[in-house]
């Protein structure tokens, strides 16, 4: 079947090394600056997350669990499209793709 696929699984776990070495905090951060009304957005989206599963009567521990692998997930997909369509954009304006390694 053919696809249009942008997102390989390069991109995914390029995304999940570079989140668990800068953490989410900071992976946050400059993603707003990047992009404002996203970020907005997910920390919306989470923060109803959180106050939901609280009001479910999970322990404080669990709730961050779950919060935190929502977190996760949300920041890996951004990220890896990211990286992606940055890739795409390279080969489009045929720029040599960089050295392997730390981003």
């Amino acid at each position: 079947m053919a696809t249009d696929q942008l997102v390989t699984s390069q991109h995914v776990l390029k995304a999940v090394m570079e989140l668990d070495r800068r953490g989410s905090t900071k992976v946050l951060s400059d993603l707003e600056d990047l992009e404002p009304d996203l970020v907005e957005y997910l920390l919306e989206s989470l923060s109803c997350l959180h106050h939901g599963l609280g009001k479910l009567g999970l322990s404080d521990a669990e709730t961050r669990k779950i919060y935190r692998r929502a977190e996760n997930t949300a920041l890996v997909c951004i990220m890896a499209i990211r990286k992606a369509h940055h890739d795409l954009w390279r080969q489009d304006h045929g720029e040599p793709e960089p050295p392997p390694g730390p981003s």
